[in-house]
């Protein structure tokens, strides 16, 4: 049974305590020691820059000439702009490091790890080889137990005008053994009926559980484990995965479980572990049983021949039944589509232009 003391997350810091992890930050405990100088430029340029126009402002006071005036307010005018973004990046550093201290703290008392940012996870779930500068954020970690990691992940795709970042929010359970790639996307987080996740697969793996389960997952397995998922996602794990509170699109590869989503997860509430409970203790609860009793007949037949095979010592999934086969996501098809229709309208309309002359 999993069971998380959020107590941390509520109780006050005290100082000793927030001093304590500011050394342990500095000291590279989190991951990359912080840097002093990124907090205090702002103030340096702001000083800068009031004490480069205060001698105008003070003679345009003194004075009182209404040209001065004019002066003075174009003059103050960017100096309290920039005052405003420095004020809102103040609150905005101070919010993130009491989200910090507060997890740092939590995961102490729960045997977790805690880093603010780690590059590049090494994990086999979809999200995780997409784009470049890829990078877990405010996340938790455990090399024992069922959660091995949970937080913010992003990722960058394109470079200069085209770049952008994205942010997703994950948490990595660990299965007994590996198991045939599936995939449950949830329909709740689609747009236009398109899937929300970065890569789309072949229509030709969809799998139907029936109702009421098809009406809230699509679920996808490589070609011809249409019997496995049948037999992994049994009445009493499809009932827990729709009993979650919250909805997440699930990946099972290799002997892990990855839910994701795109929606805040604020891991400083209290709320967010009692769902990761809910998670770990009744959909993981459930398909435990089931996955120690999977095997893969493929890879059994494989396998026969194989000396270092035998009880208590789980197969491996057949090399067919590893990944689903993916395919050009559907919402480029139809932007490809949409740009070569109109460079198509833009040539006709020339046509007819220069005929019609």
């Amino acid at each position: 049974m999993v069971r998380f003391d959020t107590e941390p997350l509520v109780s006050p810091l005290t100082p000793q305590e927030t001093n304590a992890l500011k050394l342990r930050r500095r000291r590279g405990d989190f991951g990359s020691p912080a840097s002093p100088w990124v907090k205090v430029m702002g103030v340096i340029v702001f000083v800068l820059m009031f004490a480069a126009t205060a001698p105008e402002l003070w003679e345009a006071l003194v004075n009182r000439d209404p040209h001065g005036n004019l002066m003075w307010f174009l003059l103050l005018l960017p100096i309290l702009i920039i005052l405003a973004v420095l004020l809102l990046g103040i609150r905005k550093y101070l919010r993130q490091r009491r989200s910090w201290l507060l997890l740092a703290r939590f995961a102490d008392a729960n045997g977790l790890q805690f880093g603010i940012r780690s590059a590049k996870p090494n994990y086999p779930g979809l999200l995780f080889h997409e784009g470049h500068s890829r990078a877990s954020t405010l996340h938790l970690f455990s090399s024992a137990g069922v959660l091995a990691d949970v937080g913010g992940y992003e990722y960058v795709t394109g470079n200069g005008k085209e770049r952008s970042i994205h942010r997703w929010r994950f948490a990595a359970f660990r299965l007994p053994h590996p198991v045939p790639h599936l995939l449950l996307d949830a329909k709740a987080n689609n747009k236009w009926k398109l899937t929300n996740l970065p890569k789309a697969f072949a229509s030709s793996q969809r799998i139907s559980l029936g109702e009421p389960f098809d009406s809230h997952y699509q679920l996808y397995a490589p070609e011809s484990y249409g019997r496995d998922a049948f037999q992994l996602l049994p009445p009493n794990v499809m009932e827990a995965l729709l009993n979650a509170p919250v909805v997440y699109d699930i990946e099972m590869v290799d002997d892990w479980l990855f839910c994701y989503t795109q929606s805040q997860q604020d891991l400083t509430h209290p709320d967010t572990w009692r769902l990761l409970e809910t998670i770990a203790n009744g959909v993981l609860g459930s398909l435990t049983p089931v996955v120690n009793r999977y095997s893969d007949p493929r890879a059994l037949a494989g396998a026969a021949g194989n000396t270092s095979y035998g009880p208590g010592t789980p197969a491996p999934v057949a090399p067919l039944g590893r990944r689903l086969r993916s395919m050009t996501n559907p919402v480029l098809i139809l932007l490809l589509i949409g740009f070569v229709g109109l460079i198509g309208f833009f040539l006709f309309y020339q046509m007819v232009y220069v005929f019609t002359r």
